[in-house]
């Protein structure tokens, strides 16, 4: 497969470059081009990384690069825009968290990309780890009873703290003032993890509640200071039906080590589930047999995280490097394209996370639980 990177600031720099440039991905892949709109950070990027083309402009890129999948790893706000000018160019896509920022932009995504008979794989495939699958079934034969609620969130300090930013040079000196604005925030980029991983094991949700606002209205990178407009604490409560309910949220404030990034929590009249965070690991409690897949029957089991099993395609270098999600995302998106068949990450499940986000949004301001309209 011939790709193309949109798309060159802290996920590609840390994540999605260095994975791409070891032996065994670049066996299935060609690294024709790459494009970031700061002046010369594509050119610095090529000669890097081993890329063949570089870009300032994404439309002259889309114009003459010969390529079979585009990656799209920008910020949010223009996903819409970069995936629809891909498809209509016939490129399939892989697209980073989120899709897009609103359902309306997701449905034409997947009305073009049907038309056309191409692949949107969105991130994140949460769905693609094989311990959060096996509580799917866990949750779905009935091992933990009736699921009465389950809890997960994604917090961090903000984005102007990662340390990846503070070097000088064109390659680390990226500006996060893009997460404070309009399209930004901690749900688009970091409850859509929650959000996917909660839809995945329980099903789509029926309905939003939430709470939402701005917390710290200014913030500070490198002596630059940066006005939030979107919002930066947000708490959603889903509703998945059958007295099933779930919270979810997004915050760019510090969360206690014992929570973690990423905790999830499931409770249900015959069990329980806790994973990943600050755990360490996956415990899983029961009165029915448990699954071999957690590697016991019972009635507690403790994996630590050294003993989970690992995503597919991440192993050898992969293990080390930064992002390793993002990659396997890619390399399934690679597995699906050559063997005819449908990702597990689909647009549809991302315009539903998408669904849930943007109630969200109206749930909090008008303090009324909002009815989604999606499924998938």
């Amino acid at each position: 497969m011939r790709v193309a990177l949109a798309g060159l600031g802290s996920v590609s720099q840390r994540g999605i470059l260095p994975h791409l440039a070891q032996a065994d991905a670049l066996e299935r892949m060609e690294l024709v081009a790459c494009c970031d709109a700061v002046p010369g950070r594509a050119a610095a990027t090529a000669t890097a990384y081993g890329w063949a083309e570089s870009y300032d402009d994404y439309d002259e890129m889309m114009a003459s690069a010969d390529v079979d999948v585009v990656m799209i790893a920008t910020p949010i706000p223009v996903h819409f825009d970069q995936i629809m000018k891909a498809l209509r160019r016939g490129r399939h896509v892989y697209a980073q968290k989120s899709m897009t920022t609103t359902k309306a932009e997701a449905d034409t995504v997947i009305e073009e990309a049907d038309r056309r008979g191409l692949m949107v794989l969105a991130s994140p495939g949460q769905m693609l780890n094989p311990t959060l699958g096996a509580i799917r079934d866990l949750v779905r034969d009935g091992g933990l009873g009736r699921v009465y609620w389950a809890f997960s969130t994604n917090a961090g300090g903000g984005h102007e703290h990662e340390s990846f930013r503070e070097g000088s040079g064109i390659l680390q000196n990226v500006d996060p003032t893009w997460y404070y604005k309009a399209g930004g925030g901690p749900v688009y980029d970091m409850a859509v993890y929650s959000l996917h991983t909660l839809t995945g094991i329980f099903g789509p949700a029926r309905s939003v509640t939430a709470v939402s606002g701005i917390g710290l209205p200014t913030r500070t990178w490198k002596g630059q200071e940066i006005s939030v407009e979107m919002d930066d604490n947000t708490l959603m409560l889903l509703d998945f039906g059958n007295t099933t309910f779930a919270v979810a949220g997004g915050q760019n404030c510090r969360v206690a080590p014992s929570i973690g990034w990423g905790r999830l929590s499931i409770a249900g009249t015959r069990g329980t589930v806790d994973f990943g965070g600050g755990l360490g690991g996956l415990e899983v409690v029961s009165d029915a047999v448990l699954p071999d897949a957690f590697g016991a029957s019972g009635p507690r089991v403790f994996v630590p995280a050294a003993g989970l099993p690992r995503l597919k395609h991440v192993t050898g270098p992969h293990v080390t490097i930064q992002e390793p999600h993002v990659y396997n995302d890619i390399m399934h998106m690679m597995d699906c394209l050559q063997r005819g068949e449908v990702p597990v990450p689909t647009a549809a499940h991302a315009r539903h996370v998408v669904d849930i986000i943007e109630k969200g949004y109206a749930a909090a301001r008008t303090g009324q639980s909002q009815t989604l309209e999606t499924t998938f």
